[in-house]
């Protein structure tokens, strides 16, 4: 792997996990409503040592290294986990609305 000088930070919120119904290459993980079947009740991997790639941000750069600098894959990394919590707390909002 690349020697990156910045390493992803993850807050462990959780969001990517519950969200594996979303991603057409993480729907293996998905237990039936969307959520990771590995996913603990304090938002932990089960797995964590032994988890697929698509869980894992460095492995995943892979597959973009030829079109972006690892600085902005991390950036796209934080953005994305910021759209991720942004849907599921929309998500609650409109549940809430609708009970």
């Amino acid at each position: 792997m690349d020697d990156h000088k910045r390493s992803f930070k993850c807050e462990k919120c959780g969001a990517c996990c519950r969200t594996v119904g979303l991603i057409e290459e993480a729907k293996f993980l998905d237990r039936g409503d969307g959520v990771c079947k590995y996913l603990d009740k304090n938002n932990l991997c089960m797995i964590y040592e032994f988890r697929p790639e698509i869980c894992r941000v460095d492995k995943m750069y892979k597959r973009y290294k030829n079109k972006m600098t690892w600085d902005e894959y991390l950036e796209l990394s934080y953005e994305s986990c910021d759209k991720l919590r942004k849907y599921e707390k929309d998500k609650k909002i409109k549940e809430d609305r609708s009970e």
